[in-house]
């Protein structure tokens, strides 16, 4: 169950206390801590390459910029022509790797395991959008920016890779784990007025 947030320093160690403002309109967001992250490069070009990745993973390499491809178990987010993230399920980071490394045997790439470099966190609720335009100079209009949309950018002075995984909106930022603190601070100074709920992940 969401609880509502305290207002400190450490996303981590932070305690919920009670928040004036109504549950129902205020951000919820958690952090989906342990998953599976692994940074993929190669030739998008190279059909090979391209069927042997989505072999792996049971889902589209996106390959037009700024998208996401989606499958059972991971998520493929385009971050350059030749440069994917893959987010999948906590402790799988190993075999993912592992299978992509065989899969691709012989052909130019880099499998690299950055799960513990990086950190998911999850947005929802209806004031997702406008708390994130508080800090992030995207578009995030669902003209411009729509679910299956991903992008690099910053959210007040720490840079993130972005995505909006429903049309809620929901959304969750890949934040470097060193940055994750300020983020959080951050996101309770922009929620200082509809409130933040806590949302814990198994």
């Amino acid at each position: 169950m969401p609880e509502v947030l305290q207002r400190k320093a450490e996303p981590a160690i932070r305690r919920p206390v009670a928040s004036a403002a109504p549950v129902t309109r205020s951000l919820l967001a958690g952090w989906r801590e342990g998953l599976c992250i692994v940074n993929l490069r190669g030739n998008a070009e190279d059909t090979a390459f391209r069927q042997a990745v989505e072999s792996v993973l049971d889902a589209p390499l996106p390959v037009k910029p700024c998208t996401t491809g989606e499958g059972s178990a991971v998520r493929v987010l385009w971050a350059g022509p030749d440069d994917w993230f893959i987010v999948g399920p906590k402790g799988q980071a190993d075999a993912l790797a592992t299978r992509l490394r065989k899969a691709l045997a012989g052909q130019h790439h880099a499998v690299t395991d950055v799960s513990s470099g990086y950190t998911v966190l999850h947005l929802s609720g209806t004031p997702a959008r406008d708390v994130l335009a508080q800090g992030c100079p995207l578009d995030l209009h669902p003209r411009a920016f729509a679910r299956g949309a991903c992008a690099g950018s910053h959210f007040f002075k720490a840079g993130v890779w972005l995505w909006q995984t429903d049309d809620a909106p929901e959304y969750e930022l890949l934040v470097r784990r060193s940055f994750a603190g300020y983020v959080w601070l951050m996101l309770e100074r922009a929620t200082a007025e509809c409130g933040l709920v806590t949302r814990r992940f198994a």
